[in-house]
């Protein structure tokens, strides 16, 4: 898996980046079939902004935003949601190949 993290501006420590990327390889354990994932952190006046996007194979893209006053709970906030996400695109292609057996 590819990872990338984008930090624009430059206003975070560059443990931040290390940390960042360490996290994203824990969302191997929902979907082991990750191409890559790209998190974009910055800071928008006084809300700190992160977005995760995963391309899993097959042309699909799996994107998450999350905001919040700390860096820190946007990052969790997101990587939450990415969770999610993962499980239920791994759900729906696990439902998909039950229904082409059964034609």
């Amino acid at each position: 898996m590819k990872t990338q993290v984008s930090i624009p501006h430059h206003e975070y420590p560059a443990r931040v980046r290390a940390g960042v990327e360490a996290r994203l390889e824990k969302l191997l354990a929902h979907f082991d079939r990750i191409v890559s994932l790209r998190a974009l952190c910055e800071r928008q006046s006084e809300l700190h902004r992160v977005e995760l996007v995963a391309n899993v194979g097959r042309h699909a893209t799996l994107v998450v935003d999350a905001r919040a006053d700390a860096f820190q709970t946007a990052l969790d906030t997101a990587l939450h949601k990415m969770e999610r996400v993962l499980d239920r695109h791994r759900e729906r292609l696990i439902g998909r190949r039950r229904d082409h057996r059964r034609r």
